[in-house]
């Protein structure tokens, strides 16, 4: 869309040159120039969007390693509670954190919930930035 705005706005302005409008020189001039720098924001929007893919799924990796070490940490601990706390093996893992007070105030989990949480949101961000592409590549050239 953008680009045919620019066109349009280029072939007005070699148009209106010729004709020595100068308020219309004026407006298509500053349409150009708006034009050209929306299309060169939007270009440097969609090319730095390819790495957008690769970066949620390393993002997803590394929140599956943590689950599975907190599966395996979990685990440990409600064998060496099993009494106590009964049988909850159906429940997820960062559930199951937070039912245990003890399991939950360990540094190591602790850092490890964090982590999780952030690259959770990293990826919503990611995702966001994904979806907005598709709005860029629609505004410059009508496809998305």
């Amino acid at each position: 869309m953008l680009i045919l705005l620019t066109i349009v706005f280029l072939v007005l302005l070699i148009v209106v040159v010729n004709k020595d409008w100068d308020s219309a020189g004026s407006f298509c001039t500053i349409g150009f120039g708006v034009c050209l720098v929306s299309i060169v924001v939007l270009s440097w929007n969609i090319i730095s969007s390819r790495t957008l893919e690769s970066k949620i799924d390393m993002y997803t990796e590394e929140n599956k390693n943590i689950e599975e070490d907190m599966n395996v940490l979990v685990e440990q601990y409600m064998n060496y509670e099993s009494n106590t706390y009964g049988d909850l093996k159906d429940e997820s893992s960062i559930t199951l954190v937070s039912l245990y007070p003890e399991l939950k105030a360990d540094t190591l989990v602790e850092k490890q919930i964090e982590v999780y949480i952030e690259n959770n949101k990293k990826i919503r961000e990611l995702k966001e930035k994904m979806i907005n592409i598709r709005n860029y590549k629609w505004l410059l050239y009508f496809c998305g």
